[in-house]
């Protein structure tokens, strides 16, 4: 669909597509998996539905594997879903919808109405399946999100994720077409969706990635651990892209080893950069006097990267969002949930050394400043 922010856009090229693995390796790196334990298996892309032997692949995971097919929503055909009534370990699927009008023109070849529609029909011929919707959020959108959220209620969605645009080979390409969100502006907007969903009775999981969580209310919050990995939640994953290149996660899309002609277990002991990566620590990161330091743990490794350049750094993503999760999304929260929100807050601690406007100026002002 050439996604004008596709973080994985670079690899829509012919050259990739002829490294991709052969059916009979990936069948492999599946039989591999198993054999360490592995139960749970995501399928994306690109598209999944374009590889010719989807089934095949599903299908080596095992009857008692747990399958999620991360897919755009095109290509729930009568032949696909006769064949998925036939892969009982097929759970959940994921697709993104990125608004109304802006989804169509954002997502090339897509139609916002067919993709509700598509899975509507999904959930007729698939009830026992859960339907995940993914949309990420840009300034151009926002003003369609809540008649989008009215129809993925009224269709009966297992769960909707919210995201913030990211920075990318293609958002950086597409500038004229699309906007960092004004943090105030963004994060007014999510206090209204979270009112909505808490009113409505929460009639299906709200994620908003490093801002809410509508599930964890009956839960004890965390407490990241300052000599442990910012990252140690994601050390339980596995990423393999088409070409047999292993990445830390999708967004941290930086290639550490590959599985092409090597063992998974042998890909892992002789990377170096694997071990470099896991010896970074939350204290390392250099801002331990933050007080939100124990709830973000320094942010996203990623983000680190994308906006300063390296995994070592701190995330002014995350910098520039704690305070305002504090003062606009906290009160919104149950007792139990503000309260263990709270009790990991620093009082005596200081505020992020990165704030701005957007994530661009912030990122702008602090490098000028020399951090």
């Amino acid at each position: 669909m050439q996604c004008l922010y596709c973080h994985a856009g670079e690899k829509n090229a012919a050259h990739y597509t002829r490294e991709e693995l052969s059916k009979d390796r990936w069948l492999e790196i599946i039989k591999e998996c198993k054999s360490l334990g592995v139960k749970n298996f995501v399928f994306t892309g690109g598209e999944p539905f374009l590889c010719q032997h989807w089934p095949v692949l599903v299908d080596a995971c095992g009857s008692d594997a747990r399958v999620v097919l991360s897919t755009n929503g095109k290509h729930f055909t009568d032949a696909n879903l006769s064949i998925l009534s036939g892969l009982p370990q097929v759970k959940e699927f994921r697709t993104s919808i990125d608004g109304l009008a802006t989804n169509n023109i954002i997502r090339e070849g897509s139609d916002y109405l067919e993709s509700l529609e598509n899975i509507r029909r999904l959930k007729r011929k698939l009830p026992d399946c859960k339907v995940a919707i993914q949309t990420v959020i840009y300034q151009q959108n926002m003003p369609e999100i809540p008649l989008l959220y009215q129809a993925l209620k009224n269709i009966g969605v297992y769960s909707w994720r919210l995201s913030q645009l990211w920075k990318t080979v293609r958002t950086e390409k597409n500038k004229s077409v699309l906007d960092f969100s004004d943090y105030e502006k963004m994060f007014d907007f999510f206090a209204e969706v979270i009112k909505t969903h808490q009113k409505d009775g929460k009639p299906f999981l709200l994620r908003i990635d490093n801002v809410y969580y509508s599930w964890i209310e009956n839960e004890d919050y965390a407490p990241m651990d300052l000599c442990g990995h910012p990252c140690s939640y994601n050390f339980n994953y596995l990423c393999v892209n088409a070409n047999g290149d292993l990445i830390f996660c999708p967004a941290l899309n930086v290639p550490f080893a590959s599985v092409k002609n090597q063992s998974v277990k042998e890909a892992f002991e002789s990377s170096v950069w694997l071990k470099s990566f896991k010896a970074i620590t939350v204290k390392s990161l250099g801002c331990g006097n933050c007080r939100y330091i124990r709830i973000c743990g320094g942010g996203c490794r990623a983000d680190a990267l994308r906006w300063l350049g390296k995994v070592e750094k701190i995330d002014p993503n995350s910098c520039c969002m704690m305070p305002r999760i504090e003062k606009k999304i906290l009160p919104l929260l149950g007792d139990r949930e503000r309260k263990s929100f709270e009790a990991l807050i620093d009082q005596s601690g200081s505020f992020p050394a990165i704030t701005g406007r957007n994530i661009e100026q912030a990122v702008s002002c602090y490098t000028k400043e020399g951090g």
